[in-house]
């Protein structure tokens, strides 16, 4: 596996600052006791610095990909119907809400200037169980004699404008390859998994394998558990300052309407619109000192927002709910 650490820029756009963290640990949602997140219209839910998929199956009415947060705590029920439970039984360190999210799930970060340092995973109820014991779709990891050299791993794959990257980073929730059995395991606590080696993304996929490959593809329940999922930009220095003097936009998060106002009229000012794969979704100029846009007919979001003004570009994120 490539270790070389890419830097990526998604619109060549100047950015420079002091990294900072920015941990999402999901506390700040509001659920029911013993719920999840749910939207029939499939809508991402929305952290500080990153988009998450949330895939919904109207038809029949089941979560069908992506991800969803949920505080069901559940770590003794096997099977299917458990779907949301995570075998340390809530969120890392005790915490109330965390993250459970399904094979080829995708989360897009709130700028291409970010890095995904890690978060933290653990297996699921279901899939921890299925391992464990085995089911009627799965078998007992390292079979009757213990020696079947198993395994359950997630690769993420990063992202620049839609094109995957080289580089990955893996973490394997169970192995039974060792020579020594007393070494094989099962993750049931919450483990750190560092990511940074994807470098500079936009985006972020999570594939999922597995050694228990049966005629319709892979057995194991292709399920994890996530949470304090933390990224590093360089939220804070010119970028940002250059920002602040030449205009202001509000407000943020918006829903329809972002107003921007200029410091200095002197001058034209092209303003375009970017979304979070770096797609131009809006070019428009502006001789004025406010310009309202009307952006109602936006895709619920993260947005890069840039403002050229005689060659002096600046740009700031944004998030559409």
């Amino acid at each position: 596996m490539k270790k070389t650490i890419l830097q990526i820029v998604l619109m060549s756009l100047p950015f420079f600052g002091q990294a900072q963290l920015n941990v999402s640990d999901f506390e700040t949602f509001t659920l029911s006791p013993n719920s999840f997140y749910k939207d029939t219209n499939s809508t991402p839910f929305l952290t500080g610095s990153a988009s998450f998929q949330h895939k919904w199956d109207t038809a029949f009415s089941f979560w069908s990909g992506g991800f969803t947060y949920t505080n069901k705590y559940d770590s003794a029920t096997a099977g299917f119907g458990n779907l949301m439970g995570v075998k340390p039984f809530n969120g890392y360190n005790n915490s109330n809400i965390y993250v459970v999210g399904q094979d080829r799930s995708v989360i897009s970060l709130a700028s291409a200037q970010n890095t995904l340092d890690g978060f933290y995973i653990t297996n699921t109820t279901y899939a921890y169980k299925s391992m464990k014991n085995g089911d009627q779709f799965a078998k007992k990891f390292g079979g009757i004699t213990g020696n079947d050299p198993d395994y359950f791993k997630i690769t993420v794959k990063g992202y620049d404008n839609g094109v995957m990257k080289q580089d990955s980073a893996e973490f394997y929730l169970a192995d039974f390859r060792f020579a020594n059995n007393t070494l094989d395991y099962i993750v049931n606590t919450w483990q750190w998994f560092n990511t940074s080696v994807l470098g500079e993304v936009d985006s972020v996929k999570f594939f999922m394998y597995s050694s228990d490959i049966g005629a319709f593809g892979i057995n194991t329940p292709l399920f994890f558990g996530l949470d304090n999922f933390t990224t590093k930009g360089a939220i804070v220095g010119l970028a940002e300052n250059s920002v602040q003097k030449q205009f202001q936009s509000y407000p943020n998060p918006f829903q329809s309407v972002l107003f921007i106002q200029f410091k200095s009229t002197d001058t034209l000012s092209k303003i375009k619109l970017y979304d979070a794969l770096g797609h131009l979704v809006l070019e428009q100029n502006s001789g004025g000192q406010e310009l309202q846009l009307d952006l109602s007919a936006l895709q619920t979001g993260f947005y890069l927002l840039e403002v050229n003004q005689n060659g002096n570009i600046s740009t700031k994120s944004l998030i559409k709910n």
